[in-house]
Parts: structure tokens; C-alpha cells; sequence
């Protein structure tokens, strides 16, 4: 069976011939236009209203003039007798006519004139493919029977008497006399008036049939796989649809050859799909025209940040405003690099977030663990794919997983639904559905936090995401009634350097915004959702004696404290206050077990791995005294002063072997553990003593070391391998 996909407005997005190739489009005599009917009954059955299925006066006439001429004059068939042949195919003989007959009268008994005429209407021949008015309508006009002029309607009511002998498209002299000849007849029998067929005479024969519709291509496609009704009813807004599949057309073509784009729009409270665009354009083929990159498993690039930052909210690791290090860090094995190569130092998850830094997500995602970010995704319906027997790892943060742009906008339809992610729905037969991701008050803040972002268009909070090599360049956007989202890249997945979420995939987005009107008040802020003054470095709310200020949003009233390492490294010692005894008269650092008058003093001090990126006042050496000369530790008489690298020192040079250990072992003296060892600023995991600087390349090297007290020492040295 032919099938149909319609938008939201009944307007026709796409048609499909059956298997055999052949186009019939259900109709229902509402939806066929007066003008028609007027001329197929004038036509064909004047008195179709009035007979029991068979004409006998017509019969009877064109019978007589068979036998007296040997030719057939005019035709004795009622429009019941040619269902019944359309019906029950039987050969043109004496017999044939009978059995005709007979199922004729009996169609009569058992339906209704409308019942009869209605099949004739969607079974009727009307040349080539085409069966049925309106697939008739559709392929020879480009509009719906309800449309019809009159002289369309005319050439369709003589058409399926010999639908190969009169198809316009290629007999249009012949059609056009058989139409002119009907509708002199329509005035004739005072049908119609002069004037009128004066008008319609005017009107042309087409000579060509219409192409095909083509909107929503790919999500029609996908819906019939899924359905043989022969109607499929979407929510796609025809308007929209049209205006945006143009916009991505012609986009991709000041972007390079072979790249292609896809976009879709949905709103936030029904999960309605009002613009699908799997492609950039479904009639070129170097595009990849019929490929959906819709549902193509793609790299997200940063897309999942916010949900990293949102569900680090409900679980109470952090805030708005809760102090993280953007500085070269080491996760065991992992060391993140920013997109841009470059470090901010001290940075507040609001700032992290804006300015997508990698390496601040990672250190959110490292505490919240992976595993439970990709089950608590995965819970929420949405799909994030790995390799066959992998498991989350940080790399999670960055792309390092596989999605689509479809389970993107889902979860993004969190953040305009007080945190339930809307279940996209295509059709009215798709149930309503949602599923918490977030809470209410943590996808406000992550909203917040995206809709404040200085690179964003009013009225929309984005995200951007670039996925590794630019392969991918991803931009989605929440408003206040919709969520958008688009993917530019080439789907064979060839890199397009220079092309990346915020340069590329932005501008498309924000033209798309812009086509929907969309209104633009602020989300109102919840009640589980307060905004207090905290301090920086402690994170505690602010008090009198508060080093640096930051109005952070809350979420129920919790204000997590800063954590001062990565998770692998962090230490009950590793805290906001450091306490130490001071002596009375050199003010310096003392054991309490020196025999000297002392108080025990305590300052503030910043998470050391961001040591090099603060000002001088903010060293830890500026604030911790170095150690008194006359305190001694016990046993091995070590003197607790300034740290000192062992094992290296200044401008060494070393040429180790290729295919040995390329390892240096190295130790800190003095100081007080933990100690922090930087190789090219990048901390190392170990905070020990004794260390090991191991697979080391040729090259040139800046070795680091800073005590907890924040005393430092820095040696540069060279490798090279024979």
C-alpha cells in the first residue's frame, strides 16, 4: 500500500509507491473538491444517484449501436459496474459484461452510493502509476483533490476512460480535446456557465508530472519502516521545516564538499518534533544525501558538560561558584589537554563551563566517578555507547563515548523542563513520556549558568561540542519553548580542520533561533535554588575576614568546600587552614617539640597544584614561614628548611638508551610532605620523598618541586636518546 507522511498542518511531507510501484493515497469523498465530482458524474453516470447499480436505457443503447455499427458509440457503464471491473478484473467479452453486471447489482445490495463512489475514487486508473484521485492530483498537479481548478478537474473525471490514450504528459494534445470536450458538455447540460468555461479554457495541460515531496525525507523514511498505515500524522511544523532544510542547504555549501549538517527542533513540555533534518541535502548525493545524521553515532565532543556540572550539583560536590584548577593535572594515566593548549589557573565551575576548559571537567567527573555519570545517564534513557567490553573513563568528559544528536536534544530537554528529559515524540501515535536526569534546581543552574554566557544569544542557553581531529562540530541550544540542536561534519568522518563547535555549528543554530519567535524571559529561579556570598580558596560562605568573594548559586542549601587535589591524591591534610608553630622572637617555623617559646599559628592557603598560576601573596611560601635553623629533626638530623631538588641539579644534560629504562630517579630534601613534583608544569601522581621521572623522550625539561608549606625549588635539564 502507498503511505503518506503528513506535517503537523495535514500538508504532505512525503509519498510512498506500494511494492509494486504504484502511488494510491487514501481519500474520503470530504476531502475531494465539489467541482470534481460535479464533472465525473456528469461524465460518467448522470444518473448514478438513481440507479440499482446498472443503467439499463444506457445499456440497452450502447448494445443496439454495437450490433448495428460493429463499433462501440458510447459506453454503457454505470460509475458501480467499472468498481465492480476495477474490483473483480474480467475479459472484455459478452460474458465478462454479464458477471459485470451481476456485481454490479450485488455492490449496490450490500453498500451505500457513498461506499461505492469512494473506492472508485481510490482505485480508479489514472495513467502511468498513478491510482486514485488524489495520487492523481498530487502527481500530475502538485496539490491536493481538494484544490483542483475546474479545468484540472475536468481532465481528471475523463482520464481513467483510457488513462494511457489521454496521460498529459505525454498525449497532451489528446487530453486537452477530451477535457475541452467534457466541460462544453458541463454547459451544455447547464452545469456551468459560459463564463466559466471560458476561464478554464485558458488553463494549460501539464505536460510533465511533479516530483516527488521531499520534506522531513529522512524522518518519513523512518517512520514508515515503523507503521503501514497508510497516512503517517507528525508534528513536524511545515513552515519551519522548509525555511530551515533551505538554511542547511545552503550553509554547507560555504563550508567545503562532501559535508553535510542535520538539525531538529523540539519542544520542551510535549517532546513534539517540530523540524527534522537528517541531511544537508537529500538531493546530492556527494553529501551523503541518505545518510541520518540524526541517529548516526557520533562523538559529542563537550556536549555532556553541563550534565557532568548538573549531576555534580545533585550530589552536592560542587556549586556555581566552587573553586576548581585548571592547571596541567595527571588522573593516574590521563592527562586532558584544554582545546585553545592553554591554562587559566584558578577557575569557578560558572567560568569552566562558559568557557568549555576541559581539564576542570574532568576534575568534576573524576569525583563524581565515571561509572555512575554513565548509569545515571544510561537510567535517563539516554545512550551513550562504548567499544565492546570497555567502561567509562574520564575520557567521557571530552567525547571519549559514542551518541547521536537525537539523545543530545533529549537530554538537553532537561534543562528547559525542570530537569525531566522529554521523550522526543514524531507522531501522535508516540506516548508522552519523560525521565528525571537532574532536579529541578540543578538544571536551573545549569541553564543559568549557559544563558549568562557572554558568547550566547539572547533568550538561548548553549553548548558547543567539537569532537577530537574535528570530525564533529555540535552546537544545542535551549529556549524557553524549544530545544535545538545541530551537527556539521562529513559523515564518512574525514576531518574539517578549522571547522569547530563555536565558529561552525553556532551561527547555523542561532539562524535556526531566530526563524521561531521564541519568547525570552528568564527561567524563574526555584526554591530549592539560594544565591549566598562564598570565599575563595576555603569555599565556606563568606566571612569577615573572606580573601576573595564569589555570589554562587546553591542547590538546597548545601556549600561544598574546595577540593585541593585530584581525587587520587587528595588527603585528610589536604585543607583550607594550615596550623604550624611559630617561634616568639624569629618568627619562624618550629617543631613543638624545640625548646623554643612559640604559638601555634594557623593561615589560609590555595590548593598547591595551582601554586604557579597565583599571585606571589598567594604562595604558600609567601604565607608559611620558613623553618627556624635552631629546630633539628630527630634521627637522621635533616634541617627542616627550604626544599632542594636531590638528584639533579641545574642544566644536567643525560643521553640514555633507546631501548633501555629511560628513568631518572630523583629526591626532595628538606621541606615537609606532601611534596608536589611539576615535570613541564604537569603534576606528577607521586608526593613523596623519592620520586621517578619515567619514559622520558628527547627533549628539554623543567623539573618543579613545592612543598606543602609552599616551599619551592626548579631545576631545567635535557634528554637525549642514542
Amino acid at each position: 500500500m502507498s503511505q503518506t507522511v503528513l506535517a503537523e498542518d495535514g500538508s504532505i511531507l512525503r509519498n510512498f509507491a506500494d511494492e509494486n510501484g504504484v502511488w494510491r493515497f487514501p481519500v474520503t469523498l470530504d476531502e475531494v473538491s465539489r467541482n470534481y465530482l460535479e464533472a465525473l458524474i456528469t461524465y460518467e453516470d448522470q444518473y448514478f444517484y438513481h440507479h440499482p447499480g446498472v443503467n439499463v436505457f444506457a445499456l440497452t443503447r450502447a448494445t443496439w449501436q454495437w450490433i448495428s455499427t460493429g463499433d462501440i458509440v458510447s459506453g454503457g457503464s454505470t460509475l458501480t459496474m467499472q468498481v465492480a471491473r476495477i474490483r473483480y478484473p474480467e475479459p472484455r467479452t459478452v460474458w465478462g459484461k454479464l458477471k459485470e453486471i451481476v456485481r454490479a447489482l450485488q455492490l449496490e445490495w450490500h453498500f451505500s452510493k457513498a461506499d461505492i463512489l469512494t473506492y472508485y475514487l481510490n482505485h480508479a486508473p489514472f495513467g502511468g502509476t498513478y491510482e486514485g484521485i488524489q495520487a492523481a492530483s498530487l502527481g500530475y498537479f502538485g496539490h491536493k483533490v481538494k484544490q483542483l481548478t475546474d479545468a484540472q478537474a475536468a481532465l481528471l473525471a475523463v482520464l481513467p476512460q483510457a488513462p494511457s490514450y489521454y496521460r498529459p504528459d505525454r498525449h497532451n494534445e489528446r487530453a486537452q480535446q477530451a477535457r475541452n470536450k467534457l466541460m462544453r458538455r458541463l454547459v451544455t447540460l447547464e452545469e456551468w456557465s459560459t463564463e466559466r468555461l471560458n476561464d478554464a479554457l485558458i488553463e494549460d495541460i501539464p505536460t510533465i508530472t511533479k516530483q516527488d515531496y521531499q520534506s522531513a525525507p529522512l524522518l518519513a523514511r523512518r517512520l514508515v519502516t515503523q507503521s503501514t498505515a497508510p497516512q503517517i500524522k507528525t508534528f513536524i511544523h511545515s513552515q519551519w521545516q522548509g525555511q530551515i532544510s533551505n538554511l542547511l542547504r545552503n550553509y554547507v555549501h560555504g563550508i567545503g564538499q562532501k559535508v553535510s549538517a542535520a538539525a531538529l527542533v523540539v519542544e520542551n513540555q510535549t517532546g513534539k518534533v517540530k523540524v527534522y533534518a537528517g541531511s544537508a541535502d537529500f538531493n546530492d548525493s556527494s553529501r551523503f544525501a541518505y545518510v541520518d545524521m540524526v541517529q548516526a553515532t557520533r562523538s559529542p565532543g563537550s556536549t555532556l558538560k553541563p550534565f557532568i556540572y548538573g549531576i555534580a550539583l545533585d550530589e552536592g560536590l560542587i556549586h556555581s561558584e566552587s573553586l576548581l584548577m585548571d592547571v596541567p593535572l595527571k588522573f593516574g594515566d590521563y592527562q586532558p589537554d584544554n582545546f585553545n593548549g592553554g591554562v587559566s589557573g584558578p577557575v569557578s565551575v560558572t567560568h569552566a563551563l562558559q568557557k568549555s576548559l576541559n581539564i576542570p571537567a574532568v576534575q568534576v567527573l573524576e569525583q563524581l566517578k565515571p561509572i555512575y555519570f554513565f548509569l545515571k545517564m544510561q537510567k535517563a534513557g539516554i545512550e551513550l555507547k562504548l567499544p565492546i567490553g570497555a567502561k567509562p573513563n574520564l575520557a567521557v568528559a571530552l567525547g571519549g563515548v559514542g551518541s547521536d544528536l537525537e539523545d543530545l536534544v533529549y537530554a538537553y530537554t532537561s534543562l528547559g523542563n525542570k530537569g525531566q528529559a522529554r521523550h522526543l515524540r514524531f507522531s501522535p501515535t508516540d506516548p508522552q513520556s519523560q525521565q528525571p536526569l537532574l532536579s529541578e534546581g540543578a538544571a536551573w543552574v545549569i541553564r543559568k549558568i549557559l544563558l549568562d554566557n557572554p558568547d550566547s544569544v539572547s533568550g538561548l542557553a548553549v553548548k558547543t561540542g567539537t569532537s577530537y581531529g574535528f570530525r564533529d562540530a555540535w552546537a544545542i541550544g535551549v529556549s524557553q519553548h524549544y530545544t535545538l540542536g545541530v551537527w556539521i561534519g562529513r559523515p564518512d568522518g574525514v576531518p574539517m580542520p578549522g571547522h569547530y563547535g563555536q565558529v561552525t555549528a553556532v551561527p547555523l543554530l542561532n539562524n535556526i533561533y531566530q526563524r521561531l519567535n521564541d519568547q525570552r524571559p528568564a527561567p524563574q529561579m526555584p526554591d530549592s535554588v539560594s544565591k549566598v556570598d562564598i570565599c575563595w580558596p576555603q569555599g565556606d560562605m563568606v566571612k569577615k575576614d573572606c580573601e576573595e568573594s564569589h555570589s554562587a548559586y546553591i542547590l538546597d542549601g548545601t556549600i561544598p568546600k574546595t577540593w585541593y587535589n585530584t581525587a587520587s591524591l587528595q588527603q585528610p591534610f589536604n585543607q583550607s587552614e594550615f596550623q604550624f608553630w611559630q617561634a616568639n622572637d624569629s618568627k619562624l617555623r618550629v617543631n613543638i617539640s624545640c625548646q623554643i617559646e612559640a604559638k601555634r599559628q594557623k593561615v589560609t592557603v590555595w590548593p598547591a597544584p595551582l601554586d604557579n598560576w597565583l599571585t606571589p601573596e598567594q604562595h604558600r611560601s609567601s604565607r608559611i614561614p620558613s623553618w627556624d635553623s635552631r629546630c633539628e629533626t630527630t634521627g637522621n638530623i635533616i634541617r627542616q628548611s627550604a626544599v632542594r631538588i636531590h638528584g639533579l641539579t641545574d642544566q644536567d644534560a643525560f643521553q640514555l638508551p633507546k631501548q633501555q629504562n629511560r628513568n631518572i630517579r630523583i629526591s626532595a630534601e628538606g621541606g615537609e610532605a606532601p611534596f608536589y613534583w611539576f615535570l613541564n608544569g604537569v603534576l606528577l601522581p607521586e608526593q613523596q620523598r623519592k620520586a621517578t621521572l619515567k619514559d622520558l623522550k628527547s627533549g628539554n625539561y623543567q623539573l618543579t618541586l613545592i612543598d606543602q608549606a609552599g616551599s619551592r625549588d626548579q631545576v631545567e635539564f635535557s634528554v637525549l636518546l642514542y
